[in-house]
């Protein structure tokens, strides 16, 4: 079973409904407008199609590993991922809405195909950043010029170009 199927296809589920559960493996090629995905391992794609009228509503748990590169030393860091979304289609020519804020997709060419609900779901849940456990363990990261501080740390320093200012009041 693919996660793409004719609307007729479809059809024939709709008094017992239909449910699935496949493990996908998603090109890298369908990531390239973000090139911090490195690798995506096989998504496990559990799902649900709810009928109604005129939309087909699949309600997705998409689950997987991402690899991504650590903010501080560009290590390869394995990041899980599990999101739960509902993309609905609509299968009349007329534009519909959906739930209230609910994006409705347009079947095209009598063909519904998943694949594209969930490279956009994945980009969404990609975080800004992560950071690896090594990086993490490593208390003291500095380089020539510069050292990484935390929180606690930045508040405790004082700020070298005020320091001669600490200096004038003493007097």
């Amino acid at each position: 079973m693919s996660l793409a199927w004719s609307v007729p296809e479809l059809m024939q589920f709709r008094e017992d409904g239909l449910s699935f559960n496949e493990e996908v493996v998603l090109p890298l090629e369908l990531f390239r407008a973000d090139p911090e995905i490195r690798s995506l391992l096989p998504v496990n794609v559990r799902g649900i199609v709810e009928f109604s009228k005129r939309l087909l509503t699949f309600h997705l748990q998409i689950s997987g590993k991402m690899i991504l590169p650590c903010a501080i030393t560009l290590e390869d860091v394995e990041y899980p991922f599990q999101i739960n979304t509902a993309e609905t289609f609509s299968l009349s020519a007329e534009a519909e809405d959906g739930a209230e804020g609910e994006l409705v997709h347009h079947v095209e060419g009598d063909r519904i195909d998943l694949i594209p609900c969930l490279v956009e779901a994945i980009m969404v849940e990609k975080p800004m950043r992560v950071v690896s456990e090594k990086a993490r363990a490593q208390a003291h990261l500095s380089g020539k010029g510069w050292t990484l501080v935390n929180e606690e740390t930045s508040k405790q320093q004082i700020d070298p170009r005020l320091e001669k200012l600490k200096k004038f009041f003493d007097d």
